[in-house]
């Protein structure tokens, strides 16, 4: 109980100064300005009296005594002295807020004195997701073969994680979905783009190989061994510059 009524003083509180930054923003008139001042006042003298109601009942009940009649009767009537302080507090507040609305248009950011931060504006900044699992589930997408829900899973990890670690790995299994459905044209995009951007992936070589199989699907042979060439020059030792180097002895 006491608890609650403690979190509604906080919140009264914390709305109540509004008004500060109304009157000294100009948008009030000096009478309007003295009129919220004497509620802005009796706003205040009456927390002090729930605090000071608040104050005992923490008294009373932190002294573990046994509840007999006496002490019975003094928190019923704490109770209810508390219940008529908020029940004006929210009163008095009411009113001043609609004394606000009728001097002041503009939006109010409201401080919250108590704990010394500002409520951030709604805005229509999306909420932020996680990440890692983000991208997780769009891998495992992958593995159960839903390569187009695979796709759309790496794009929304692309497009709010740009800083992700994993960024360069997203783009190289969207050109591997893309691949896997004989999207040769956007898979070609999406390894090129590795290549060019994130050149120290451990999966280039890999994305240079397919690049190369799309160029090839796609009739493009000069691009295509130009790339396996470039697989068999730079990344020796590795299979895909072993399969590149037959690739090349094929075409």
């Amino acid at each position: 109980m006491i608890g609650r009524s403690k979190n509604i003083i906080t919140a009264i509180l914390t709305m109540a100064v509004m008004c500060i930054g109304c009157w000294l923003g100009g948008c009030a008139t000096h009478r309007q300005a003295q009129d919220i001042l004497v509620d802005t006042r009796a706003l205040k003298t009456d927390n002090a009296k729930t605090r000071a109601a608040v104050a005992r009942m923490d008294s009373i009940i932190a002294t573990g005594a046994e509840a007999d009649s006496r002490l019975r009767a003094e928190m019923r009537t704490s109770i209810s002295e508390l219940h008529t302080q908020i029940a004006r507090l929210l009163e008095n507040y009411n009113d001043l807020m609609v004394r606000l609305n009728e001097c002041c248009q503009d939006k109010i950011i409201v401080y919250d004195s108590l704990r010394g931060s500002v409520e951030p504006p709604i805005t229509d900044t999306p909420p932020r997701i996680d990440c890692s699992k983000t991208y997780d589930d769009a891998f495992i997408l992958v593995r159960q073969l839903e390569y187009d829900k695979a796709i759309s899973g790496f794009r929304d990890f692309l497009e709010n994680c740009p800083q992700h670690d994993n960024v360069p790995n997203a783009h190289y299994w969207i050109g591997e979905s893309y691949y896997m459905l004989d999207k040769f044209a956007e898979a070609i995009v999406e390894f090129e783009l590795l290549a060019k951007d994130h050149k120290s992936s451990p999966n280039i070589d890999r994305a240079l190989y397919k690049l190369a199989r799309s160029h090839e699907e796609l009739g493009h042979t000069d691009q295509a061994k130009t790339v396996y060439q470039q697989l068999v020059d730079d990344y020796s030792g590795t299979l895909s510059a072993e399969q590149a180097g037959d690739r090349l002895k094929e075409l």
